[in-house]
């Protein structure tokens, strides 16, 4: 693991996350799930790799949230505790290990994952030790990475695109390249050290901006939102391989990715290993005809908490799209009326109960609007005496980031809210 000037093995990691698990179990604490922070550190991998081994599940919550929003999130999921890395970081943890007691059994479900929030509340998915093999073993056998390929993570580990290249890295022993945060110049940097690496349209809009040239890259996989075929276009030329994939976290991750060389024509390629897709029009099965796409395979996760769903049971994605005869698949979009913008899925009801807070608003309508760089924009209509810049100040001291309009329109009255 690499994280800035730090390099770490994967037997310090491995002592580091015994280390969690030793002080997790000898707290006491009567739990059957442990939160941790999903920053991008080496604190949160040994944090992740170390709460399944105390016999608890894992949850990954957004950095961003307040510790009681946090805990609201994850109570459903049995969490009475947030982990906090102890004084001394890493290197403390990486002696706790050292000095581990006989090994606690993993349980039945080592991660519970909240979705981004396709839905009006984000829903814990339940993984396991399954799903996570099956899902590997899919992507490696498209991408066909080794312990000499070195993998760029930019993505959040509090969701499933971030957490998947741990994942997989852990299993080929290649290196995880660790960024804290996203930076265009220093992603575009970080790009000429690592053979694979995983963005978001927007965060391919703005390394292009840049005006760089790459060489030496084997795939870089883009999904998260639609991305542009002209924004595609732009990074093949600037020899960034881009592979489209299309992937969830009821899937543990990837569904279906297209080969860095393949023409760019709006597929997200077939389904990989272990893998099934389906497009069904009125409960059946369609193909080269827009449908509701649904997925199943072994990296299918059993459900959600309290809700869990048969074995063999296709998963109604919410997503549109159509398979060719070759079992090429395209996404045209969402079912619903999801924000998909910069890699997240934003309801607009979330945003919308939000601005409800603002007395200076007397209503509002929320809704996407196609953009290049971020997939969608979040827009908001409202009803308001107040000035735009007035209310984006508002929005920048209340709103999470993701959560705030990138644009505002102030109308005398909202005549009905959007068809879903």
């Amino acid at each position: 693991m690499i994280v800035g000037d730090r390099t770490v093995s994967y037997e310090e990691l491995d002592l580091a996350a015994n280390g969690v698990a030793a002080i997790i179990s000898a707290s006491g604490l009567d739990s059957s799930a442990v939160a941790f922070w999903g920053d991008r550190s080496i604190e949160t991998m040994a944090a992740f790799w170390g709460i399944p081994r105390a016999g608890v599940s894992a949850v990954p919550v957004d950095p961003s949230m307040a510790p009681s929003e946090a805990m609201s999130l994850t109570a459903e999921a049995g969490v009475r505790g947030l982990w906090a890395t102890p004084d001394g970081g890493f290197d403390r943890l990486v002696a706790r290990g050292r000095d581990r007691s006989e090994p606690v059994a993993r349980p039945e479900v080592p991660y519970i994952v909240f979705t981004s929030g396709s839905g009006a509340r984000p829903k814990g998915v339940l993984l396991t030790d399954a799903n996570i093999v099956a899902a590997v073993e899919g992507s490696h056998d498209r991408l066909r990475n080794t312990a000499a390929d070195p993998w760029l993570c930019v993505l959040p580990l509090f969701h499933v695109g971030g957490l998947s290249i741990l994942w997989r890295q852990a299993e080929s022993g290649g290196p995880v390249v660790l960024l804290e945060s996203f930076d265009a110049v220093a992603t575009a940097a970080a790009l000429d050290r690592v053979t694979f690496a995983s963005l978001v349209p927007v965060m391919l809009h703005r390394l292009l901006d840049i005006g760089r040239q790459w060489s030496n890259l084997d795939a870089v996989l883009v999904g998260g939102a639609a991305a542009d075929q002209i924004l595609l276009e732009r990074a093949r030329a600037a020899g960034l391989p881009v592979a489209p994939t299309y992937g969830m976290t009821e899937m543990c991750s990837q569904v279906a990715t297209a080969s860095p060389v393949d023409p760019l024509d709006g597929s997200v390629g077939v389904a990989l290993s272990g893998a099934e897709i389906r497009v069904t029009v009125n409960g059946e099965s369609a193909v080269a005809v827009e449908g509701q796409i649904e997925v199943r395979g072994a990296m299918l996760s059993p459900g959600y908490l309290g809700n869990e769903r048969s074995p063999g049971d296709w998963f109604v994605t919410g997503d549109v799209g159509a398979v060719d005869a070759d079992g090429r698949l395209t996404v045209a979009g969402r079912a619903d009326r999801v924000i998909v913008t910069g890699g997240e899925n934003i309801h607009p009801a979330m945003v919308e109960r939000m601005l409800a807070t603002n007395p200076a608003i007397r209503a509002s309508r929320v809704y996407g609007q196609p953009d290049a760089e971020w997939g969608m924009l979040i827009v908001a209509e409202i009803e308001t005496d107040e000035s735009v810049a007035t209310l984006e100040s508002w929005a920048q001291e209340r709103l999470s980031p993701r959560m705030r309009p990138r644009r505002w329109h102030v109308v005398d009255q909202i005549e009905g809210k959007l068809d879903a």
